[in-house]
């Protein structure tokens, strides 16, 4: 097993729930002023409330931050993972967080489109699975090689310049190795398991939709996570789409479902807050998938009338055995470098009204 940090696990807390703040798609560049963001954003935390709007959220109430992957916008960018990397150092000393209490994962605006460019050569021959026909000549087929050494070094930045600054170990190359797990306490004798997974494994120029699910490599982790007393949540950049039979939707969906897991969390999608359960074969029901909006992009990298957005989330215990009470609190703002606000994009009393607040038991 490939444990981020596993040092806590046997101490058991006393507090009778657990929050987790999700953020996703920061999309950082040079410019960015990383210190005005987490003000705005420490400055909104205060202001969060689930039941009682006299009983706002202390910072030391947080007890996970998950941060779901396109940290930047351009990959090959060192200053631009700096500003990341001062964001979670900032965040981190805010919330009197460590950086093994941060959950993150890669998106696809965090490889270097550069060394998958330069790994790339035209030859001539039959191309390999990998390669990419360029055009026919007669007999001939003109096609780029891939370097699959080269090619599978893109996320060197991403790990140089923001996964070993945090965890003190290298992102590794390989996808079949990528697949990291944080393990914690987190409240009332629960003890929670983060699955990292990196969905933007596959992806280049050529292949700029192709996500990658490690069902293998899932379930081998999820196996090793043994008792009752495990929450158990994947954390990718891309959701998992069920419905999609032409990759490994459905496999890792399933394996996810029949392993247990309460929750998918991801990002990805700027477009509108992905909160859904996950049921292709009935045999978790209540598994759910959370999606967290783009943070920090500019204008043009969201959809029209779409704001950004985050989610805290709340977990506790119910009378109920082995059943969750979750609730998912929804903030949004209009453009970068404004203050945040309930986003009002949830209904509650059979649909009469809307709130920034999604409960239910799970």
């Amino acid at each position: 097993m490939n444990y981020i940090d596993n040092q806590s696990i046997n101490n058991c807390t006393k507090k009778d729930q657990g929050i987790i703040l999700h953020l996703s798609d920061l999309h950082f560049t040079p410019e960015i002023n990383v210190e005005n963001e987490v003000y705005l954003l420490v400055s909104d935390l205060k202001k969060v409330y689930f039941d009682n709007p006299e009983n706002t959220l202390r910072l030391d109430d947080i007890d996970y931050v998950v941060i779901s992957g396109d940290f930047i916008r351009r990959g090959g960018s060192k200053t631009s993972f700096d500003k990341a990397y001062t964001f979670i150092k900032l965040l981190s000393e805010r919330l009197s967080l460590p950086f093994q209490k941060f959950v993150i994962v890669p998106g696809n605006h965090d490889l270097s489109w550069d060394i998958t460019m330069a790994s790339y050569h035209l030859t001539q021959g039959l191309p390999g699975p990998n390669d990419q026909v360029v055009t026919n000549v007669r007999s001939d087929i003109f096609y780029l090689k891939r370097d699959d050494e080269e090619w599978y070094k893109k996320f060197t930045f991403y790990s140089q310049y923001l996964f070993e600054r945090l965890y003190g170990i290298p992102f590794p190359t390989n996808p079949k190795k990528q697949l990291k797990v944080i393990l914690g306490d987190f409240f009332d004798h629960k003890k929670i398991a983060f699955f990292m997974i990196n969905t933007s494994a596959e992806i280049d120029q050529f292949h700029r939709d192709t996500t990658y699910f490690d069902t293998e490599g899932l379930i081998s982790a999820s196996k090793e996570i043994q008792g009752k007393d495990f929450i158990k949540i994947v954390v990718g950049h891309h959701p998992v789409c069920p419905t999609n039979g032409y990759g490994t939707d459905i496999q890792f969906s399933n394996a996810m479902q029949n392993e247990d897991f309460k929750f998918y969390m991801h990002g990805h999608v700027h477009r509108t807050i992905s909160l859904e359960y996950m049921n292709p074969q009935n045999i978790n029901p209540n598994m759910l998938m959370i999606g967290a909006g783009a943070l920090s992009a500019q204008a043009d990298a969201l959809w029209p009338g779409v704001p950004e957005r985050y989610n805290v989330i709340r977990i506790a215990n119910t009378d109920k055995h082995g059943k969750l009470l979750v609730s998912v609190n929804t903030r949004q703002r209009e453009y970068i470098d404004t203050f945040w606000q309930p986003a009002y994009i949830y209904y509650e009393t059979f649909g009469k009204k809307l709130t920034n607040i999604w409960s239910n038991i799970i």
